[in-house]
């Protein structure tokens, strides 16, 4: 008999899925209130589903899961800035997973499959303080408004030498109100800001709640020196209005190295000052075991408002000694006891970590789960669950196939249906030109014998 040829490597794009932690997707933030990041969850899932058919008529199903997820927080720190200074800061966590589910169909009876899902969290925190590249900031146009107790100020500065645009940057940052005690209302005058890093002069006067006007900073030359002397990395010219804006002081430096951080950059200051990770933060988490935790993981755990507490609800749930990786992974996509406990209820308990994110990233939910259970598959494992989502199988695509008479269609057989694209309409169609069979795999068979004469 004439072997059929392989069959054509279908890809599926199962979906993206997209989670934002924080109230207001990609909110700029501003620092003096406590800045909010924004993290953006994209999970991507590819599943390649292969079929094989070849001379015997046996489908052999395997369905390989491998869920890799690769989780990246790289929180994009811009002084682009808002006030005291205002770095806004993108955690981007990029979960992707990658179901391969070869379905490799024979001639004759056998169909089997063999699921194994290894979800891989790799959590890669890389906070990056980009205050428009070699711009000097030091000097500008200011532009202010007045909002109750609080001013908020946006500083323009003009390109450097051989750009041509007006203005090529702009840091929004917001002060107290306090802070300036002698605002010019009605005529042009000049007034100043000081602070351990610098101060900055301001002319220019106030209509109202909103003025203009021209500034200048210039750096405390001992703060720099101190700044040296403690080996801070990194530190460039342009850092020293962010240490200004961010109000970066001595005392909060030396904090941190009798904490053991001794191996800082200029970048991880301005972050860390402008988050308010503060002594009590850092022993806080010391207090239930976590101790030195590095800067740019203190920066993403403060950024998503991870605190003790959440720690200990996510320990109060089963998951003792959990990694900070996975912390960051889980609160990311809103993983706690809202998501978990359903699952208990229905038969589903003690999920490791790496399903539960495999799982959400997927977004499947106990309603789902109980969904396969009304229509009569008790018991489903992760693995199928997974399967399941990925490839978009439901229990209305299994209900066309009972009301054809299929009505005791396996859990196995379910993938292999749906990954070469029988599908109810598929085999009514069939019948009624004459292919009529009771096994369902004929109709595979058939369906890669047509796939294969395009």
């Amino acid at each position: 008999m004439k072997k059929i040829k392989i069959t054509r490597l279908l890809p599926v794009l199962c979906g993206i899925v997209c989670f934002f932690y924080h109230r207001g997707a990609m909110a700029q933030t501003v620092v003096n209130v406590n800045p909010v990041v924004n993290q953006a969850v994209r999970t991507s899932i590819n599943t390649a589903v292969a079929a094989n058919v070849n001379a015997n008529l046996t489908p052999i199903i395997n369905a390989n899961v491998n869920a890799a997820i690769n989780a990246n927080v790289r929180p994009a720190i811009t002084s682009s800035i808002n006030a005291s200074v205002n770095p806004a800061i993108h955690t981007a966590i990029n979960t992707n997973i990658n179901p391969v589910i070869n379905a490799n169909v024979n001639r004759a009876v056998n169909t089997n499959i063999n699921e194994n899902i290894n979800p891989e969290i790799n959590v890669d925190v890389n906070p990056d303080v980009n205050i428009d590249g070699d711009n000097d900031h030091s000097e500008g146009s200011w532009f202010a408004t007045i909002h109750g107790d609080r001013i908020s100020i946006e500083f323009r500065g003009s390109s450097k030498e051989g750009e041509d645009d007006e203005h090529t940057w702009s840091n929004d940052a917001t002060f107290k109100l306090s802070d300036f005690p002698a605002l010019p209302k009605d005529a042009k005058a000049d007034f100043t800001l000081k602070r351990e890093a610098g101060s900055t002069s301001f002319t220019g006067k106030f209509d109202g709640d909103e003025g203009f006007g021209h500034y200048k900073f210039t750096a405390d030359n001992s703060f720099c020196e101190f700044i040296k002397s403690h080996n801070i990395a990194d530190v460039r010219p342009r850092h020293a209005f962010a240490f200004f804006l961010v109000d970066l002081q001595k005392s909060y430096v030396e904090m941190l190295q009798k904490n053991g951080y001794n191996e800082l950059t200029a970048n991880n200051l301005v972050a860390m000052t402008s988050l308010h990770v503060d002594e009590a933060y850092i022993n806080s988490f010391k207090a239930i075991g976590y101790n030195d935790i590095p800067c740019n993981k203190l920066v993403a755990m403060k950024s998503m408002h991870i605190n003790p507490e959440y720690v200990k609800s996510i320990e109060a749930l089963g998951y003792k000694n959990v990694p900070v990786n996975q912390l960051i992974t889980l609160k990311s996509l809103r993983i706690d006891g809202d998501y978990i406990k359903p699952f208990d209820a229905i038969g589903y308990k003690d999920i490791p970590i790496n399903q539960l994110v495999t799982f959400k990233s997927l977004n499947i939910t106990p309603e789902f789960v109980k969904s396969f259970q009304d229509a009569g598959y008790k018991d489903i494992s992760a693995h199928n669950l997974v399967t399941f989502k990925s490839l978009h199988i439901t229990p209305e695509y299994i209900n066309g196939f009972k009301k054809l008479g299929f009505t005791d269609i396996s859990l196995n057989e379910l993938p292999g249906l749906k990954s070469t694209g029988v599908t109810p309409e598929y085999v009514e169609e069939m019948q009624k030109k004459g292919f009529k069979s009771d096994n369902l795999r004929k109709y595979m068979q058939l369906k890669n014998s047509f796939n294969e004469g395009k």
